[in-house]
């Protein structure tokens, strides 16, 4: 199959980029400091499931996205599920919630009650600051 240049493959392979979001950090009342922000970490997406929460080796919870330092996601809090083109996001009985825009700066007032269908450029809000925006790979031009 060819693929034109800056064009998405159905197969192109899915990351997270999961930042730090000091826009949603002032929407929520939490007590924990603001982390310095930056350059989101790249996760790449390799797995049909995909677990978000903070890692517990006592609770033998290693998630794919690792959210640790954010105190307001919980150790399982959502399950991203590949599904046709893109991805259903389910929260799993967090705390907080798990909160869905179609884009950055769109911030979320309600969190999903059942499994929420997500594509390309779609957006995570979760705990006190975590924003993860869901993106296929560019391919190789």
């Amino acid at each position: 199959m060819t693929i034109l240049p800056g064009r998405r493959s159905a197969a192109a392979p899915w990351v997270a980029e999961v930042w730090v979001d000091p826009q949603w950090y002032e929407c929520q009342s939490s007590p924990d400091r603001l982390p310095a922000f930056g350059p989101p970490t790249v996760v790449p997406l390799r797995n049909s499931q995909v677990l978000i929460g903070r890692h517990s080796e006592a609770m033998s919870v290693a998630p794919h996205i690792d959210c640790d330092g954010d105190a307001g996601v919980s150790r399982r809090h959502a399950q991203l599920t590949r599904h046709g083109l893109g991805w259903v996001v389910e929260d799993l009985g967090s705390a907080n919630g798990t909160y869905v825009s179609p884009r950055v700066g769109d911030i979320p007032d309600d969190p999903i009650e059942t499994g929420q269908p997500m594509g390309s450029g779609h957006v995570l809000y979760l705990g006190s600051w975590t924003r993860i925006v869901l993106r296929q790979e560019l391919s190789a031009g």
